[in-house]
């Protein structure tokens, strides 16, 4: 039984009229200036795909598409040979182990990953967490960042509010705290991966009292004192050199880390955390708790006139598909403590 299909070589565009026919356990092909004979073991047959023309793929990056796709099953059928049926369930095999190691990799991104990451984040020493830290201020002050306009004196008086904070038996204070301008990232601050916390100066132009601006401090304290900055860092590192490696230019990657960390945003059990951590704190410290939803409501409305309002199907997407936990959640949470 023969059939006419279309072939590829697998090295040129161009399609080649042929016709085939199974011969025992052989699949002979003929063209103009073709002819090929292959095993049928060493052959792949996708499975049926809607009204697509049937393809065999050869070893060599070659294939044919037959689209007599009636006639086709016929042939194999009738060739009645367990190579025939081998050549179909191979693509399965293929398939399936190709989602095997999909699924593989989605589960150490997502569990292995982390468990790595928070191990490592406790080995780190301090030497190298301070060069972390003034990397990213050699970085950014050239491009992000600019000199604070906050009077020293307003920069001392919140830094010792700090000072006077009683902490946790065994806590440690933030390495230091850095004050900044900038007009691109706005009312911020960060924890960064060496425990040194970045306040700019919108967010301190923004709060209504210093308790506001210490109830934000103490949150990203949280985040110093889970090492959340260093554990996504190390993650993050971990996939860029993966993918840096694979396009076989590292510095590139090196060069934008400082940015691509401040816009890398937490996941929602991390936020949580580091509430949990300011709540505790701020209580113990006479502060209302009530001091951190003030300012995250002020930030809100900070960036909702900045940015254009969405459609409230689009914010619900947002705030399920995001890793950072939407801001109005958060703030119930705070004023229920």
């Amino acid at each position: 039984m023969w059939l006419t299909a279309v072939y590829y070589d697998g090295r040129q565009a161009r399609p080649h009229p042929v016709t085939l026919c199974v011969e025992g356990d052989k699949l002979l092909l003929q063209g103009r200036d073709i002819v090929r004979r292959e095993e049928l073991n060493g052959l792949k047959i996708p499975p049926p795909l809607g009204s697509t023309p049937r393809l065999i793929l050869f070893a060599d990056g070659g294939r044919c598409e037959v689209a007599d796709r009636q006639g086709f099953a016929e042939m194999l059928q009738d060739a009645g040979n367990s190579a025939v049926a081998g050549m179909e369930n191979s693509w399965w095999y293929a398939l399936a182990a190709l989602l095997l190691t999909l699924s593989l990799l989605a589960v150490v991104y997502l569990f292995g990953l982390p468990y790595a990451a928070r191990v490592v984040a406790d080995r780190v020493p301090v030497y190298l967490l301070e060069r972390m830290d003034n990397q990213f201020f050699a970085s950014l002050d050239q491009t992000l960042l600019m000199p604070s306009k906050l009077a020293e004196e307003r920069r001392h008086t919140l830094q010792d509010g700090l000072r006077r904070l009683v902490l946790p038996p065994g806590e440690d204070r933030p390495a230091h705290i850095e004050f900044r301008g900038s007009p691109t990232l706005g009312a911020n601050a960060f924890a960064l991966p060496g425990g040194s916390v970045l306040v700019l100066d919108d967010l301190v132009n923004l709060a209504s009292n210093d308790q506001e601006i210490l109830a934000v401090l103490a949150h990203e304290m949280g985040h110093v004192h889970e090492k959340h900055a260093l554990r996504q860092m190390l993650q993050a590192s971990v996939v860029g050199l993966a993918m840096a490696w694979y396009i076989g230019d590292v510095s590139s990657l090196l060069a934008v880390a400082p940015t691509v960390l401040l816009q890398t945003r937490y996941s929602r059990d991390f936020e949580r955390r580091a509430d949990a951590f300011a709540a505790e704190l701020l209580r113990a410290n006479g502060i209302p708790v009530s001091r951190l939803a003030d300012i995250l409501e002020k930030l809100e409305a900070a960036h909702q006139t900045a940015a254009p309002k969405q459609p409230v199907e689009s914010v619900e997407a947002l705030d399920y598909l995001s890793s950072h936990p939407n801001t109005e959640e958060r703030i119930k949470r705070l004023r229920g403590q």
